[in-house]
């Protein structure tokens, strides 16, 4: 089955194991393009292989997934194109400077930004005085402060957030919550994991809970059905 443009992404019976374990189950999901997204769910509850699988950086076991109009895995460089993800761990080179980090980081995308771009970016998000510190002496808040950087260099169409608020302060996580309505500005799709419910559901147009490997319906939240955003 081919989705229409006004779906950012369309997940069947989608399925994921590790060994023995189904860290996802038969998860069946439409994402409208422009829709934020909240991921809800505990620990454990299959948020992070959600996001690996629609990130490309997952195979599914079993199910259909399209993102952005390409179906996964066969149309991943597509993908990667257009989507980006915050993970958890990070995407960080410890003997790479910060400024170092981003500038890697739009030569891998084609970006080939300038000097002068870079060292905006990461004044955008705290990270001026930090820019020519090596990364291995940055704390967990200043990491995932630059892999926000790194995110916001690029004109993305879908964003996949996990757990963006681990370890920040009130004003990292300020910074968060301006990049997600920043991008929502923009007409891109967002997809916000965490257990945070308050953060992840400030500007959330729907919410689902994954708990299990599975989406609960009670986990709905009022506005699944009449989003506030774009349809």
């Amino acid at each position: 089955m081919t989705v229409g443009p006004e779906l950012a992404i369309h997940v069947e019976r989608l399925s994921r194991r590790f060994g023995r374990r189904w860290a996802l189950d038969t998860v069946d999901l439409d994402v409208p393009c422009g829709c934020t997204l909240a991921v809800l769910g505990s620990n454990g509850a299959g948020k992070t292989t959600l996001f690996r699988v629609l990130a490309t950086l997952l195979r599914p076991s079993a199910g259909h997934v399209e993102v952005l109009g390409s179906t996964l895995p066969g149309e991943s460089d597509a993908v990667r194109r257009r989507a980006g993800m915050l993970t958890a761990a990070g995407y960080v080179y410890d003997e790479l400077t910060g400024v170092e980090n981003l500038r890697f980081a739009s030569l891998m995308s084609g970006e080939r930004l300038d000097e002068a771009a870079l060292r905006a970016a990461l004044a955008d998000v705290g990270l001026e005085d930090a820019a020519d510190i090596r990364a291995r002496a940055y704390s967990a808040g200043m990491r995932k402060r630059l892999e926000l950087a790194r995110l916001m260099l690029r004109p993305l169409d879908l964003v996949l957030l996990d757990e963006p608020f681990v370890s920040l302060d009130g004003d990292g996580v300020e910074l968060v919550q301006n990049a997600i309505e920043r991008w929502k500005s923009r007409g891109g799709t967002v997809l916000v994991a965490s257990h945070q419910v308050a953060d992840a559901m400030r500007h959330a147009d729907r919410a689902i809970r994954l708990e299990g490997g599975r989406i609960e319906p009670e986990g709905h939240v009022p506005g699944w059905d009449k989003p506030r955003g774009r349809p």
